[in-house]
């Protein structure tokens, strides 16, 4: 695919999306209505995620309603965005429902029939066009698959056990709800923050989060402009990149303040990945943390290339990690335009797979996503030869407006399309890319007589092990699908 079709599908009109909304201010989010994973991070270091099977449809919606916020009695509450006012509390609770889920709950086929195909179809519906094939079909899914037991919801609960231990308190008072209500759990895994913020792969994590316009938080340096609401929110008059809402016909009482999430659950292969850097030093005489630097855009330590292309030691603070570009904009005209990748690879992960200002792959600044993951599995160190045994790897939510135009297409297209662009050319992405049998390739550019280098036997480094699509309701959706 040309860089051209790129920017012809990015500009496409969208017939779906109306476009007569007011281009006036920007509606403010009613955080006091958003679930708060949606545009909040918890920086909660203990995850458990609980994949549910409706049994019961009237015992479902009286779940959902003992989980309103207002609700009475004692059972734990979705949190919502609203300011904590400086006291964070001891859990948060966020709830999303596959489209089987809202089916199961009960809403009409007249609602139903309104969702997007991508979301009716769920994950499995376009698996081989976003690199779920091989080890990665659904057929080997530990969740989600159509070998595992259909989910309908799926609950996420977050707590500090270091600070105030809770996880077990709520989880038994869940089970309890969970049996009385008519939900079977089909599938649960705990997930805990690494130190420093870091992957198993041992990077940074968390940097690039999107701004949103219309949405209270600390203003970090950032060269990207902040995203318009309804890129992530429908309804309610928020407004996307197309000036439309991605609401479609959905009636607003369910889907005002409500988004979707791509729930996944992604093993990271810790110890291939250490030993591809490991030969790809020795074979070319680079530094094994130039090597990670160079595959994923960033050094191990949260510190971009660009800022910083050959010591990941630089002085940088941690709130300007994402003060960079990959060339000049109309704001910041003589910033450095690395447009042959010399600094920045541009076959590597964070600029594949958010080109900011660059044109390679289509309209800057698109396709933006919010991710809310964390790490599972027992820790791993390079330099021991006893390793626990287990799988490792990240699970959570990427949460867009549109899971086809922003969550596949980033998958299909951005990581593992061939493109024609010098430096794309016969590659998937480095890190997420479905890498061939035979091992994948990567180039990167260099100022001396070895331009370009070029890796060959790139494996794959992350298999997907589950995944469920969720619309993740506002408050007032929930409190509709309660029939409350």
């Amino acid at each position: 695919m040309s860089t051209m079709a790129s920017n012809a599908a990015d500009e496409a009109p969208r017939p779906d999306v109306p476009a007569d909304l007011s281009t006036g201010n920007i509606t403010p989010a009613d955080m006091h209505d958003i679930q708060g994973n949606v545009v909040r991070g918890y920086r909660m270091p203990n995850v458990r995620h609980f994949a549910l099977r409706v049994v019961n449809g009237g015992g479902a919606r009286r779940f959902l309603a003992g989980l309103l916020p207002d609700a009475g009695g004692e059972s734990p509450r979705v949190t919502t965005a609203r300011d904590w006012g400086g006291a964070k509390p001891d859990y948060c609770l966020n709830i999303g429902l596959t489209w089987n889920g809202l089916r199961a709950v009960g809403v009409p086929i007249s609602i139903l029939s309104q969702f997007p195909a991508t979301f009716r179809n769920g994950p499995t519906g376009n698996a081989t066009q976003i690199g779920d094939e091989g080890p990665s079909a659904p057929e080997h899914w530990a969740m989600g698959g159509p070998a595992n037991p259909q989910v309908h919801l799926l609950l996420s609960l977050f707590t500090n056990e270091a600070r105030h231990p809770c996880m077990n308190q709520w989880t038994s008072m869940l089970e309890s709800l969970f049996a009385q209500d008519g939900l079977e759990a089909v599938w649960r895994l705990d997930a805990t923050t690494l130190p420093d913020g870091k992957v198993h792969f041992g990077y940074k994590d968390g940097i690039a989060q999107p701004r949103i316009k219309g949405v209270p938080g600390k203003e970090l340096p950032d060269m990207q402009p902040a995203c318009e609401p309804g890129e992530f929110l429908l309804g309610r008059g928020y407004r996307n990149q197309y000036n439309g809402n991605f609401i479609g016909q959905l009636p607003p009482e369910l889907a005002d303040n409500a988004t979707y999430g791509a729930f996944r659950l992604l093993a990271q292969d810790v110890a291939g990945f250490e030993s591809f850097l490991t030969k790809a030093s020795e074979r070319y005489g680079m530094p094994r943390e130039m090597v990670a630097a160079k595959l994923m855009g960033r050094w191990r330590n949260g510190v971009p290339l660009m800022m910083s292309p050959d010591n990941y030691s630089s002085p940088i603070s941690a709130d300007r990690l994402n003060d960079f570009d990959f060339g000049p904009s109309p704001e910041n005209t003589t910033y450095f335009d690395d447009a042959t990748g010399l600094r920045c690879p541009v076959g590597a992960h964070i600029r594949r797979l958010n080109p900011r200002n660059a044109l390679t792959m289509g309209k800057p600044h698109t396709r933006r996503i919010i991710r809310r993951g964390v790490p599972y599995g027992p820790p791993y160190d390079e330099a021991s030869s006893n390793n626990p045994q287990g799988e490792r790897g990240l699970v959570g939510y990427f949460i867009c407006g549109d899971l086809d135009m922003q969550f596949e297409f980033l998958l299909s297209t951005w990581a593992n399309l061939d493109f024609s662009t010098a430096g794309i050319r016969g590659t998937r992405d480095s890190i997420l890319g479905a890498q061939p049998e035979y091992g994948g390739q990567f180039v990167l550019r260099t100022n001396d007589g070895r331009d370009p280098i070029i890796f060959d036997n790139l494996p794959r480094m992350v298999t997907t092990r589950g995944s469920v699509y969720c619309l993740i309701p506002g408050v007032g959706g929930l409190r509709f699908l309660a029939g409350a």
